[in-house]
């Protein structure tokens, strides 16, 4: 055989092979449209657990504001996810309807004793809010909880094991769970010697449960949620978000995101935040130095997570007119609302898109997107020019999911010609 002829053909064929791989590259980057992903590559370790996502299951925080606490467009997203790589269960839930707030409308909780709660943007709050920045409160020395979720809803609510994280301020207390196996253990480093996570395991798939409290005294009991899993490999969404939230207060309350890693354990976290920062006296560098705290604090309690920061929808701020008319003898006032982009959102979005830039984390430019589509969007929004409507909500989420799929094909692409490539070498 003529070895110097066989490693001149090698030679070649390795070399036909980086400019194919150059020109795919290539490719890609011209057909990337504006609805994509920023330094993508940040993403690929979760990138390569989607990849054998029918073996483990993948854990995902979606972490945001009003846009995200009634469930619309982080819901889209995770139920296309699930589509995608299988679905590992409803993940992170709360009782917002005994909270006296709203939420995702696929679930609802029923008690029969009555319930305060704290959220992180309430100005006198305890320093302990648990992984969903909202705790629900009661006195009561045996204080009961009830979910049914609903059948045929956008996620599956079939469960065959809940953990339920709950604070009894002692270590006496029972919990009971008809049906259930019922096991209890301290949760460490998450700023309480009595926060508990029970878990709960079902003989066979429900979709609803029950659980008691026994012997918590007269102190306070604190509940701060569920996560829902059906025993199946796949994607776990945690969708997690509070009405007029901010960095800042996540920041503050800096054991919400301490716990939601101890607890959750994800390996991607989505951070959809900064439409409220625009709505109030904005400083571009404190509100950068927020990010970086939030961003600092993740990485600290969960080194390997990846990270995807996304920018707020195109908002508009709303202006009122006075229109003083006689009519008859008498004068009356009329209002007109005329809306107007705010200049704060862009603001927003340049500092959370250079963050990303300057400390290699992945982004979703959606301001980008909203302006782009503006007319798809333009049946989207709600009447304050602020939030979206369902439709509005839905389109968002199934944005994000392309965005991410369009990443992870190519990055399923990527891995394929370094293989290629390195057995040609070979």
């Amino acid at each position: 055989m003529n070895t110097g002829w066989h490693n001149n053909l090698k030679r070649k064929l390795v070399a036909v092979l980086s400019l194919l791989l150059l020109a795919g590259t290539a490719t890609y980057a011209q057909q990337k449209n504006i609805n994509s992903i920023a330094q993508d590559s940040a993403l690929y370790n979760v990138f390569d657990s989607f990849s054998v996502a029918n073996t483990k299951v993948i854990s995902i925080v979606h972490l945001g504001d009003s846009h995200v606490q009634a469930g619309y467009f982080p819901l889209a997203t995770a139920s296309l996810l699930q589509q995608e790589f299988g679905s590992a269960g409803r993940g992170y839930v709360f009782p917002y309807n005994l909270a006296g707030t709203n939420g995702p409308e696929d679930f609802r909780w029923n008690s029969t004793v009555r319930w305060q709660s704290e959220r992180v943007v309430d100005r006198n709050k305890s320093p302990m809010l648990g992984p969903g920045g909202i705790v629900l409160i009661s006195q009561n020395d045996a204080p009961t909880l009830s979910f049914t979720g609903k059948q045929d809803a956008t996620m599956d609510n079939n469960f065959r094991r809940v953990k339920l994280l709950y604070d009894a301020g002692n270590t006496n207390n029972s919990l009971v769970a008809p049906d259930a196996n019922v096991s209890i253990a301290s949760v460490a480093d998450a700023g309480s010697p009595t926060l508990n996570l029970a878990t709960l395991d079902f003989p066979q798939t429900a979709q609803t449960f029950q659980a008691r409290w026994e012997g918590t005294g007269n102190g306070q009991f604190r509940f701060y949620g569920a996560v829902m899993e059906n025993g199946n490999n796949g994607i776990l969404y945690n969708s997690i978000g509070i009405n007029g939230a901010m960095y800042q207060q996540y920041n503050e309350i800096s054991n919400t995101l301490l716990t939601q890693m101890a607890v959750l354990q994800p390996q991607l976290v989505i951070i959809s935040l900064g439409t409220n920062e625009a709505y109030g006296k904005l400083d571009p560098l404190a509100f950068r130095n927020e990010i970086d705290k939030a961003v600092t604090l993740i990485r600290e309690h969960n080194p390997n997570v990846n990270i995807l920061l996304t920018t707020p929808p195109d908002c508009m701020k709303a202006v009122k007119t006075a229109h003083r008319k006689k009519v008859g003898k008498k004068y009356r006032t009329t209002y007109t609302t005329k809306y107007y982009p705010n200049p704060y959102i862009s603001m927003v979005t340049q500092q959370i898109m250079g963050y990303a830039r300057e400390h290699g984390i992945a982004s979703w430019n959606f301001n980008a997107v909203n302006k782009e589509q503006k007319d798809r969007f333009a049946g989207g929004w709600a009447p304050d020019h602020i939030h979206f409507n369902v439709r509005g909500y839905q389109m968002q989420g199934q944005l994000l999911f392309e965005a991410l799929n369009q990443s992870y094909t190519h990055y399923i692409q990527q891995v394929k010609k370094n293989s290629l490539t390195s057995n040609v070498q070979r």
